[in-house]
């Protein structure tokens, strides 16, 4: 669909638009069985190739035929909308799972990158506590000046960061969360939920794994967004 609309929209020419994130094994297209390689047969002089966190091997050969490649995992506008809409969808998880409102809750974010300051954001506005984990010191001065609540990250890998205070602990970061739990369980009357890549909880049971909350829970936003890239840069190029 959106595909269609930038080209009735733009004088463009070919575009290539690969799936976000376009390759998860580095092998084949995300979400099919179609060899990332093979995409290359429409390529051509002049194309457009629009993916995320494409391999380097791909791109190089991409741009040996010709062609132009756009990563928007170097996109900060785009970075930035997708964190919002995975923020979006963790508040709403809480809002359908939680058995007590948000605003009686106390929420440990940790870290405080994209993701982990929208988060912030939103949880505030439900009239959460909120007890943030950086090892930024700068960030941690300017949230406490905010009243916000703040912890060393560092003290949380170390086992110190006071989870069973928590009724909910959500993981931004992709850091290896398995120190911070004593014996390796989540304390009990607290819930942890992952929304960082990589296996940061290994061998931890009952973490609640979110994972792609944008193309998962809301693909025609995460869509627009998509689009909204796309269309920045064709007509940034359109310009010159």
């Amino acid at each position: 669909m959106y595909a269609a609309r930038l080209c009735s929209s733009l004088n463009v020419g070919h575009l290539v638009l690969l799936p976000v994130p376009s390759t998860k094994d580095m092998v084949h297209v995300s979400g099919t069985e179609i060899l990332l390689g093979d995409t290359l047969a429409n390529v051509a002089c002049g194309s457009k190739v629009f993916g995320y966190s494409l391999p380097e091997p791909y791109k190089q050969k991409a741009r040996e035929m010709g062609a132009e490649i756009i990563d928007i995992a170097n996109d900060e506008d785009f970075l930035k909308d997708n964190a919002r809409l995975t923020a979006v969808g963790a508040v709403g998880y809480l809002l359908t799972t939680s058995k007590k409102a948000i605003s009686g809750l106390h929420i440990g974010v940790v870290g405080y990158g994209r993701i982990g300051s929208a988060l912030t954001d939103l949880l505030l506005f439900f009239g959460a506590q909120v007890r943030v984990y950086t090892s930024k010191m700068l960030t941690r001065v300017e949230l406490g000046e905010s009243g916000i609540e703040t912890c060393l990250s560092d003290d949380l890998y170390l086992g110190a960061g006071n989870i069973d205070e928590l009724d909910v602990l959500i993981n931004t970061a992709p850091k290896d969360m398995r120190s911070a739990f004593n014996g390796g369980t989540i304390p009990l009357g607290t819930r942890a939920l992952e929304l960082a890549s990589g296996k940061n909880f290994d061998g931890i049971c009952g973490v609640e794994y979110l994972p792609g909350i944008p193309e998962k829970y809301y693909p025609e936003s995460a869509g627009e967004i998509y689009y909204a890239t796309i269309l920045k840069h064709v007509e940034r190029y359109e310009s010159k």
